[in-house]
């Protein structure tokens, strides 16, 4: 499938202006799609620039509003966690982290509602290190006030989440944990609050070639939450325990019981939630990931 190259993004990936487009293919990524994702695809071809033919690959991320399921009525709020404007937006006000450490992609421009990203290719980076750089970077942003800066997605997610365990084979620690949302909820709401990524998965983390910087992808759900947060969805996703990683990055900066808590019941109630989701679909929670949010939270 050919496609367009904005201008703008030719000049930034060439380093200079005065190129021209030779030829440009898309291929559609079909892992990786946000709530508000509208498509990601992978653009590749080749420039002209002088008499020198240059090939080149670049990602274009295109947003779209929410507009079915229990989140779209949120979402209109730029305060939601899906709003939909909220990675370009990002990407267009330099408020990402550049490395060395932790980086987002590098961008090569923004164009509308579209971002277009560097590929960084697919080499995971190890939990430690991500978990580390995490504690480094949330230690050291400042947390800017700008109104389209998600809000606490947990407590956003829980308040449209009603759900039903009847019938439901699960062991009893996890609705347990799920029915003291409110109390949980209420005590991240005084915890310190960071810049958080949102969604730190194993699956957004990328090493760098030279190994001195985690980047990382989908920065859609970026916002303010409590410390200890995103380490969650970390753990959650290679079901290893990361937290003593991560404090050393914090170096001090946070209370360790509060880092602690913060963890704990993110972890909690976001885990109990996917076992809930896994359920209902059909699908049966690996005894390991059960085992995992159980063995947890035993001191929560």
């Amino acid at each position: 499938m050919t496609s367009h190259l904005p201008s703008t993004v030719l000049d930034e990936l060439l380093g200079r202006p005065g190129g021209s487009l030779v030829s440009c293919r898309s291929e559609p990524i079909s892992d990786g799609s946000g709530a508000a994702t509208g498509a990601v695809r992978r653009l590749s071809g080749t420039a002209r620039l002088g008499d020198r033919r240059i090939p080149f690959t670049v990602i274009h991320k295109s947003a779209e509003p929410v507009t079915s399921g229990r989140h779209a009525a949120g979402a209109a709020d730029p305060r939601h966690w899906a709003h939909w404007r909220r990675e370009p937006l990002a990407y267009a006000g330099g408020l990402l982290p550049s490395g060395p450490g932790l980086a987002a992609p590098r961008c090569y421009g923004v164009v509308g509602d579209s971002v277009y990203l560097a590929d960084v290719g697919g080499t995971p980076e190890t939990p430690a290190t991500a978990a580390y750089r995490l504690g480094r970077w949330q230690a050291g942003a400042t947390a800017p006030d700008l109104p389209w800066l998600s809000g606490h997605q947990l407590a956003q997610r829980i308040a449209v989440s009603d759900l039903d365990w009847t019938g439901l084979d699960v062991h009893p620690r996890i609705p347990a944990l799920w029915d003291r949302r409110g109390d949980l909820v209420r005590r991240l709401s005084r915890l310190p609050q960071v810049l958080v990524h949102g969604d730190f998965s194993l699956g957004n983390l990328r090493a760098s070639k030279d190994g001195r910087t985690t980047v990382v992808l989908d920065w859609a759900t970026l916002g303010i939450g409590p410390v200890g947060a995103d380490l969650a969805s970390l753990a959650l996703t290679t079901l290893g325990r990361h937290l003593p990683h991560y404090l050393d990055g914090l170096d001090g900066r946070f209370e360790t019981a509060d880092v602690d808590f913060g963890y704990l019941a993110t972890l909690a109630l976001t885990g109990a939630g996917r076992v809930h989701w896994m359920l209902t679909r059909g699908m049966t929670p690996s005894e390991s990931y059960v085992g995992f949010i159980i063995d947890e939270t035993t001191s929560l």
